[in-house]
């Protein structure tokens, strides 16, 4: 389905971007200070950058776990992941690349501002469905809904969870305290092993 030219696409907010990139910061430094305490990289008797890559040559099980768990999730969803609108509709992802959703404007009963900054939900004609997505700049996304003939409500609702940007925060610390707690224990280790 054609969507005509792509106007606007809308990635994740600031703070939860920055929250993603601190945690995985915090996390490769953990990775690290693991590496530098490990009784084979310490049998090695160097502490350079080469000796730590080559020890990740050879031990490769941590690396590429956190490249697979946590260094291709914070690009993902730092930067690629968001929300798409063009010319005749909007492509709404909902967590992972194939979970996306293509939306025409035409099929769009309302749009509803749930907080006046950055959280913007559509409901469906037919099917009465509600999508709740994060915007970075609402005033260009408002502009684009109304170009399109779809009535709204600039107020925020009483009936929407007001914490969503909190409760994605804490998803994200939660899951970066876990990663750190398996790297800390060498879990990943012991599984390959």
């Amino acid at each position: 389905m054609y969507l005509g030219k792509k106007v606007y696409q809308s990635r994740a907010i600031g703070s939860v971007r920055l929250t993603i990139i601190l945690l995985s910061f915090i996390l490769f430094l953990n990775l690290l200070s693991q590496t530098l305490s490990d009784p084979h990289f310490l049998e090695m008797g160097d502490k350079s950058l080469r000796a730590i890559l080559s020890f990740h040559w050879f031990y490769p099980e941590e690396l590429i776990t956190y490249i697979i768990t946590i260094l291709i999730p914070t690009f993902y969803y730092s930067f690629i992941r968001g929300v798409r609108f063009f010319e005749k509709g909007m492509i709404y992802n909902k967590g992972l690349p194939f979970f996306n959703t293509t939306i025409l404007y035409k099929n769009i009963e309302k749009y509803e501002v749930i907080h006046p900054k950055y959280l913007l939900s559509v409901t469906e004609k037919e099917t009465d469905e509600t999508h709740m997505f994060s915007i970075s700049q609402l005033d260009r996304v408002l502009a684009i809904l109304d170009q399109s003939g779809i009535k709204g409500d600039l107020g925020t609702s009483t009936n929407k969870d007001h914490k969503a940007k909190m409760k994605l925060i804490m998803f994200f610390f939660i899951f970066g305290v876990l990663a750190a707690l398996i790297q800390y224990f060498g879990l990943v280790r012991y599984i390959f092993r």
